[in-house]
C-alpha cells in the first residue's frame, strides 16, 4: 500500500500565515526599490562597425587566388574582445574611467556582438557617466577598426612589403639564371656536334646504299653465271647482252674500272677487272669473268662492312654529346623560364597589392559613432522590485511549507517512540 500524502496541514498553514508571506513579499520588494535607487545610474553607448566587400577586385594574375567574397564574418565580434584591443583600449581609458582600472573590469563594461546583418558589428560600452561611455566607446570603435583591416583588410602594408621583397628575390634570381644561359650559350657545341652527326650520318647511309647495291649486282652475277654454267639454249651473243646489261648497271650504281678512261677518279667504289673484251670472249672466259667480277665485288662489301663498322662509335659518341649538350641547354633553359614567370607573377602581384591598399571603399569602416545616451539603462527599479517581491513570495511558501513538514515529521518521531 502506497502512503497518503495529507495535504490539509499545509492548506491550513498556507491560510493561516498568508498575512507573513505578504510582508516578506513586500519587504523584499521595498528593500529592492531601495537599493535600486540608491545605486548611481548606468548608460550604455553603442558604435557601429561595417565590413564592406571591395566593389572592383584587382587581379592581374589568375595564379594568385583572391579570396575576398570568403570574409570570416563571424570572427569579427570576436576579435573585438580580444587580450590585445582591450589592453590598448585600457590604457586609453584609465585616465578617462577611473572606475575600469583593470582587464576584467573592462571587459564586463564591453560587449561586442553582430546586427541584423553579420556584416554589421555592434560596440556597446556600460558606464555610470554617460560621456565617458560614449568616449570609450568610439575609442573602442577606432581600434578594432585599425586592427581588424591589419588582419582581414590587407591595409596594413605587410601584404604589400611582403610581395615587393619576394620580388627583389625573384629579380635576383632571374639574373643569376640569365648570366647562367648566357655563359652555357658561349660554350654550347650542339650545332657543330649536329652538323658533324648529320655528316657521318649521311656517310653511313651512302655506305649502307652502296652494300645494297652490292649485293642486288652479286644476286644478278650470280644469276647470270649459273645460266652460262648451265649451257642453256641460248646464243653467246644472248649472254653478251646480258653481260653488257649488267657492266651498265655497275656504271650508273657507282663502280668504276681502273682500265677505261672514262671513269672518274671520285668514283665511290672502283672494281679492278679489265671488261674491254669480254663481249669476244668465249663462254668458259665469260665465266671466269664473272667470277673474278664477284671476288672483286665481295671485296668492295668488305670494305662497306668496315666502313659502317667504324662510323657507328663515333656517331654514338656524338649522340652522346649532343644530348649532354641538349639536357644542360633544356635545364638552363626552365631555370630562366621558371625564374622569369616567378618575377613576372610577383611582379604583377606587388601592383595588384599597391593599387588595392589605397582603395579606401573596402575593408572593415566606422559606420557610425555613438552620441552621449541620454536615457540611462540601470539600475531597473521596477524590473528588480518585482523580481525581489516574487523571490520574497517564493521564499516564504518554502519557508512555512518547510516548517509544516519538519513538524509533521517530528511528531511522527514522536508517536513511534511512544509506541515502542
Amino acid at each position: 500500500m502506497e502512503e497518503e500524502i495529507d495535504l490539509r496541514p499545509y492548506m491550513q498553514a498556507l491560510l493561516k500565515s498568508w498575512k507573513w508571506i505578504v510582508v516578506v513579499a513586500v519587504l523584499a520588494a521595498v528593500v529592492a526599490f531601495v537599493v535600486s535607487s540608491l545605486l548611481p545610474p548606468t548608460y550604455k553607448a553603442t558604435a557601429l562597425v561595417a565590413v564592406i566587400k571591395p566593389g572592383q577586385l584587382v587581379q592581374f594574375d589568375e595564379r594568385f587566388a583572391a579570396l575576398a567574397e570568403t570574409q570570416p564574418l563571424k570572427a569579427y565580434p570576436e576579435l573585438a574582445t580580444s587580450d590585445e584591443i582591450l589592453q590598448e583600449l585600457l590604457v586609453e581609458v584609465s585616465e578617462i574611467a577611473p572606475g575600469i582600472h583593470s582587464l576584467e573590469a573592462l571587459r564586463m563594461a564591453t560587449e561586442a556582438s553582430a546586427g541584423a546583418d553579420p556584416s554589421i558589428v555592434r560596440l556597446s560600452v556600460t558606464y555610470d557617466q554617460p560621456e565617458v561611455a560614449a568616449e570609450i566607446a568610439n575609442l573602442w570603435a577606432e581600434l578594432y577598426v585599425n586592427r581588424a583591416n591589419e588582419i582581414f583588410g590587407d591595409q596594413g602594408g605587410e601584404p604589400l612589403a611582403y610581395f615587393e621583397s619576394q620580388r627583389e628575390n625573384a629579380a635576383q634570381e632571374l639574373a643569376r639564371t640569365e648570366q647562367t644561359l648566357i655563359e652555357f650559350q658561349a660554350r654550347n657545341r650542339s650545332v657543330i656536334l649536329q652538323n658533324e652527326l648529320t655528316s657521318l650520318q649521311q656517310a653511313q647511309a651512302n655506305q649502307l646504299a652502296k652494300q645494297q647495291q652490292i649485293t642486288t649486282i652479286l644476286q644478278d652475277i650470280q644469276g647470270l653465271r649459273s645460266q652460262l654454267e648451265d649451257g642453256t639454249s641460248q646464243t653467246t651473243s644472248s649472254y653478251r647482252d646480258q653481260l653488257t646489261a649488267l657492266l651498265l648497271q655497275i656504271r650508273a650504281f657507282g663502280g668504276g674500272f681502273i682500265n677505261e678512261t672514262a671513269v672518274s677518279s671520285q668514283s665511290p667504289w672502283q672494281i679492278q677487272i679489265d671488261a674491254n673484251q669480254f663481249t669476244d670472249a668465249r663462254l668458259g672466259e665469260q665465266i671466269a669473268f664473272l667470277t673474278s667480277l664477284q671476288a672483286a665485288l665481295a671485296v668492295q662489301v668488305a670494305e662497306v662492312e668496315t666502313n659502317v663498322a667504324g662510323l657507328e662509335p663515333q656517331i654514338l659518341v656524338l649522340q652522346q654529346q649532343k644530348q649532354e649538350m641538349d639536357t644542360e641547354n633544356n635545364r638552363l633553359t626552365r631555370d630562366y623560364m621558371l625564374a622569369e614567370e616567378t618575377y613576372t607573377a610577383l611582379a604583377r602581384k606587388a601592383d595588384e597589392e599597391r593599387i588595392t591598399s589605397q582603395d579606401t571603399s573596402s575593408g572593415v569602416r566606422l559606420a557610425s559613432r555613438t552620441a552621449v545616451p541620454e536615457q540611462s539603462v540601470g539600475p531597473r527599479k521596477l524590473l528588480n522590485t518585482a523580481v525581489a517581491g516574487l523571490l520574497g513570495l517564493f521564499f516564504g511558501l518554502i519557508w512555512v511549507l518547510g516548517t509544516v513538514w519538519w513538524s509533521q515529521g517530528v511528531t511522527q518521531s514522536r508517536t513511534a517512540v511512544t509506541t515502542n
